[in-house]
């Protein structure tokens, strides 16, 4: 007969709140976002669009969005010239397949969907890069883990 027969509740017996629980960031407004069927939609119609992966190298070499191009968080934090470089071409490239004028929609994706969301807030602040001036930039609420649990449930979790 066993003598544990139930859970010890965590946070009582350490004293202190459990820390690997994801705590979701709310930094933009619904407008800045976008659901990952929504995200879905848009990509499976063809319109042209940047999706840009803010996650860490070592994350984007477990699994990607093949389509993606990746800028680390921190490169954008630090105004990375290199990497503004790169998403200015990327932003440029895109804007081939657009009509004259208008503008490319750039959508950011990293794990869980909070450092994407302080992404956008960077991306929305850098005028200095001439492409991302009257850009429309948004978040992929809930990140990749969303897309695997809502999208695609092949993609790898981690």
């Amino acid at each position: 007969r066993p003598t544990v027969t139930d859970l010890q509740d965590y946070e009582a017996f350490c004293g202190s709140s459990a820390t690997d629980k994801c705590r979701s960031l709310q930094l933009l407004s619904p407008e800045e976002r976008v659901s990952v069927t929504d995200y879905k939609r848009l990509l499976d119609s063809g319109a042209p669009h940047l999706l840009l992966d803010v996650r860490p190298q070592v994350e984007v070499d477990i699994c990607r969005l093949p389509h993606a191009l990746h800028i680390p968080l921190k490169h954008l934090q630090r105004r990375d010239a290199e990497s503004l470089k790169l998403l200015g071409e990327a932003i440029r490239k895109g804007k081939q397949g657009t009509q004259e004028g208008a503008a490319l929609p750039i959508y950011v994706i990293c794990k869980l969907g909070n450092d994407s969301q302080k992404a956008v807030k960077i991306l929305q602040s850098l005028t200095a890069v001439q492409e991302l001036e009257s850009l429309t930039v948004q978040d992929v609420v809930g990140g990749l883990m969303a897309w695997a649990a809502r999208i695609d449930e092949t993609f790898p979790q981690y």
